[in-house]
């Protein structure tokens, strides 16, 4: 079975491949963009709905399962060079290590669009892995950042569900001195502290360090926007097509009912979706936490996240267990 349905996808590849490579080579040109965030900060969502047709989607290649990147979450000073990050980024930049994009019928070697070097107008990647080289990337190559933040208790209640790691990556950044000496010596005694743990307030710290580094290297180039993950969930398809204006992206009415595919006909119960799923009810999503927390760990978090020096996600409103309003992220 697992053969039949292997060359019933490559025919179906191979006949659709005048269509996509049409796709592909009417599609606008622009910068490419680079999307971050960390994980489980709704980034495959994100990058899923700027995925026109016809825009080359990276999905995470600097993720060590893709066999070509070893280190998570590598960090970078925007003035310094590290010659097999640029090599590596150059190759993808030139259409190399076709393997680790997203678009449709690039899963298989012998799908054509692995085989032959169509033509790509505009390029996509997303990596929450390497989140921490956003502002490098934004200061020496010429691409279009983005940067999306989520609701620390959001972060953490979906690291809880799923049982991802913590404290291995509390350990890593505790030992890394330049990333310490640049970004998080004020956080190395909560580092420490939670190196071992994999509870709430670890959870919260790993997802503090990380949004003190990207918060920074926003700070230092006005390049990177940024987005919140509830803002965008409250009011997708305006937002969206804001976003799709200012990045020089087409939209048209088949984008918007795509959005509305991705956005609002997903369960309204989190806990239904797959882990990867992107076709979600978002405004749900976006507050799932509300009801998968307790009050108690609630408060928690919220006192590990006001150790942080962050000025986003600050007020009462944005901890309001009974409230399911969602105001501006920035106090």
């Amino acid at each position: 079975m697992g053969f039949k349905l292997t060359i019933g996808r490559l025919r179906d590849a191979w006949s659709k491949y005048p269509q996509v490579r049409r796709q592909l080579y009417q599609f606008p040109p622009g910068k490419p963009i680079f999307i971050a965030g960390t994980h489980r900060s709704g980034t495959t969502w994100f990058a899923q709905m700027l995925a026109e047709p016809g825009l080359w989607y990276v999905h995470e290649p600097f993720n060590p399962n893709k066999g070509y990147w070893s280190e998570e979450f590598t960090s970078l000073a925007f003035d310094q060079r590290n010659q097999n990050v640029d090599a590596y980024f150059r190759r993808l930049l030139s259409g190399q290590h076709r393997d680790t994009s997203a678009n449709t019928d690039t899963d298989h070697p012998l799908m054509p669009l692995r085989l032959f070097r169509q033509p790509i107008r505009r390029m996509m990647i997303k990596d929450p892995l390497a989140c921490l080289m956003t502002g490098y990337f934004a200061a020496n190559f010429d691409v279009c950042p983005l940067v999306l933040f989520r609701h620390p208790a959001g972060f953490v209640s979906s690291i809880l569900r799923l049982r991802w790691p913590i404290g291995k990556f509390l350990q890593d950044f505790a030992s890394r001195e330049s990333l310490l000496v640049e970004h998080l010596s004020p956080y190395r005694g909560l580092l420490v502290k939670h190196q071992h743990d994999d509870n709430a307030a670890a959870a919260t710290v790993l997802h503090g360090v990380l949004n003190t580094v990207m918060w920074n290297q926003i700070q230092k180039n006005a390049k990177i926007a940024y987005h919140f993950f509830e803002d965008l969930c409250a009011n997708p398809l305006e937002r969206f097509r804001e976003i799709f204006d200012a990045i020089g992206l087409p939209y048209s009415d088949a984008t918007r009912q795509r959005h509305e595919t991705l956005c609002h006909q997903g369960p309204k119960d989190p806990r239904l979706y797959r882990t990867h799923a992107v076709a979600r009810n978002s405004l749900a999503m976006a507050n799932s936490w509300r009801s998968q927390l307790a009050p108690s760990t609630v408060d928690r978090i919220r006192d590990v996240w006001n150790q942080f020096d962050l000025p986003i996600y600050r007020s009462d409103e944005h901890w309001d267990v009974r409230s399911a309003a969602l105001e501006a992220c920035v106090d």
